[in-house]
């Protein structure tokens, strides 16, 4: 009775039925330690020693390393504050003036890049030149940081 009951579950639930017993799983590559040999080492001619060649230095080509920026330009400011979701810095201009279309070149540990000033504002008003001692909103094209040096 019970052996018709568990054909008829096995034929409801589609269990098939299996005699061997299930082999574990192994690794690719991974045999017991029975089965394992160890690997051949190449035997080397009787009454000669082994010649190792040195391996020659690598020689790296020499490159010039390019000036951290151009020696013509002069520091125009500091970047004193950035507001990321906006893409806005705060420029505190040390030394000479900047006006609209410049190109502005950034240079921090983490940033380099040059821009053209398409956006300066003061106090929230458009202004088209700006002076020593000013504070600026300058929009920029790429994440700066503050500390970083603003060149003209």
């Amino acid at each position: 009775m019970l052996n018709k009951f568990v054909d008829v579950l096995k034929e409801v639930f589609w269990l098939k039925t299996s005699t061997a017993k299930k082999q574990p799983r192994l690794r690719r590559g991974w045999a017991p330690a029975k089965t394992r040999k160890p690997s051949p080492k190449p035997a080397l001619p009787a009454g000669r020693p082994a010649k190792v060649k040195p391996k020659p230095p690598r020689q790296v080509p020499f490159k010039p390393k390019k000036p951290a920026i151009d020696p013509d330009l002069i520091q125009a400011g500091e970047i004193t504050h950035y507001f990321d979701r906006i893409k806005v810095c705060v420029v505190k201009i040390t030394q000479g003036s900047i006006l609209i279309g410049d190109r502005l070149t950034v240079k921090g540990s983490k940033t380099s890049f040059v821009q053209k000033v398409w956006s300066m504002q003061i106090e929230n008003k458009d202004v088209k030149v700006a002076r020593k001692g000013q504070l600026i909103g300058l929009k920029v094209e790429r994440p700066v940081a503050v500390g970083d040096v603003v060149y003209k």
